[in-house]
């Protein structure tokens, strides 16, 4: 990360990279157990969703350590991926508890999106971004 950056702003970024961390890890399981399941009638459709859940997964992995090393850059597929768990999330918000694994998984999903939104958009860090770039004529 930035040593240039202020510790408020370091913080917040180290938050957004340990939440979006650990939401990689939940979507590279969910893309191992969906190999693991996979039965002779499904086979394209089970290796294209785990696919799929590897690149989201590894594209949310390089954009957390992008952000630790300060790479603003890395806001950009963070903000798409965490808008695009707040709609997945806001789409399961109806379905039954039974046939979640997790109770509870719409809220907690889409509250984790809401705090690396908040932690990546908050006008600390637009502002250490902004002269950052200002600095090095990007």
């Amino acid at each position: 990360m930035s040593e240039s950056w202020s510790p408020t702003v370091r913080r917040l970024l180290a938050v957004a990279a340990v939440v979006v961390t650990l939401e990689a890890a939940a979507v590279i399981a969910l893309a191992v157990a969906d190999l693991a399941s996979i039965d002779g009638g499904r086979i394209a459709i089970g290796v294209g969703v785990a696919v799929f859940f590897l690149l989201y997964g590894g594209t949310q992995l390089v954009a957390a350590v992008l952000l630790l090393r300060g790479r603003a850059g890395a806001r950009g597929p963070i903000v798409a991926t965490q808008l695009l768990q707040l709609l997945i999330a806001w789409s399961l918000r109806d379905v039954d508890a039974d046939v979640l694994v997790i109770r509870h998984l719409p809220l907690g999903a889409g509250l984790a999106a809401i705090l690396v939104l908040v932690c990546v958009l908050a006008p600390p860090v637009n502002r250490a971004i902004a002269e950052r770039e200002a600095t090095d004529g990007v």
